[in-house]
């Protein structure tokens, strides 16, 4: 099976995004923001004169229309490239539009005299150790086709109960592959909204928005490790949901903090 890393290198101006891989009629979105993370990174280490890379601090994508399996073209574009930060808009381009259009920021270390978690309201959710939780396999037909190729360990929150509970759930890839930004990115959009733990019939949803701040350097986490994800359902109006997402080290770190508000379709 190909590596995250591969599935998410572009090739020259092309994604080739194989069968396998999708969410319904397009690509899985931690899919699509892992490329997104990447391509601009490997932009970034070309553009810059700098000894060491500058690293991820930030994502957002805007998700307009789903990208289907095959050959995409992508444009990737430099919005600016500042002494101590630089932005790059990655563009996954359909036959007459623009199918999303990601925003990616790159910076340099700064102050670190002052690093802290400093909100003590995010706090790591109460969980056993990860291998004392059962492995849950998950594909087609009851899940997306992509989620065959992770491991999954859920503990609450299950899609269609009406229950409204939080999603908790360990996952990780299973082939151990070293963690880098794209792939610590991609990985909070592994599990099923929030939303979906409200209903009690199988309605779609659609992310439209995706934004996610990487809050850990990626080669500190285990390869071997899974992180444990926490999402939450905050508001929905006018048939559209707003969640958080969050995911957690083994030893208490938050590692990516995610907002995302989705289209509830019918």
């Amino acid at each position: 099976m190909a590596t995250f890393r591969e599935l998410t290198t572009l090739d020259g101006q092309t994604w080739h995004l194989p069968d396998g891989w999708t969410q319904g009629r397009g690509a899985w979105g931690g899919l699509l923001v892992g490329t997104a993370v990447r391509a601009a990174t490997e932009f970034d280490v070309r553009a810059g004169e700098e000894s060491s890379p500058r690293t991820v601090r930030e994502v957002s994508i805007d998700m307009l229309g789903p990208v289907p399996a095959g050959d995409v073209p992508v444009r990737v574009t430099a919005l600016r490239q500042g002494s101590g930060t630089s932005a790059w808009r990655v563009e996954f381009l359909g036959e007459t539009d623009v199918l999303a259009s990601a925003s990616v920021v790159l910076g340099q270390p700064r102050a670190t005299d002052v690093d802290a978690q400093r909100d003590a309201r995010l706090t790591m959710p109460e969980s056993p150790p990860w291998r004392d939780v059962a492995l849950v396999p998950l594909g087609p037909p009851m899940a997306p086709v992509f989620t065959q190729h992770l491991e999954f360990r859920p503990l609450s929150g299950f899609p269609y109960q009406g229950q409204g509970s939080d999603v908790l759930s360990w996952v990780r890839f299973p082939d151990g592959e070293a963690c880098d930004a794209a792939l610590a990115l991609g990985m909070v959009d592994a599990l099923w909204p929030a939303v979906l733990t409200t209903f009690t019939e199988v309605r779609p949803v659609a992310t439209l928005t995706f934004a996610a701040s990487l809050l850990v350097d990626p080669s500190t986490l285990d390869p071997d490790a899974p992180l444990l994800h926490h999402g939450r359902l905050v508001a929905v109006r006018d048939g559209y949901a707003t969640e958080t997402r969050e995911l957690w080290t083994p030893d208490g770190r938050l590692a990516v903090l995610n907002t995302q508000v989705m289209a509830i379709i019918r």
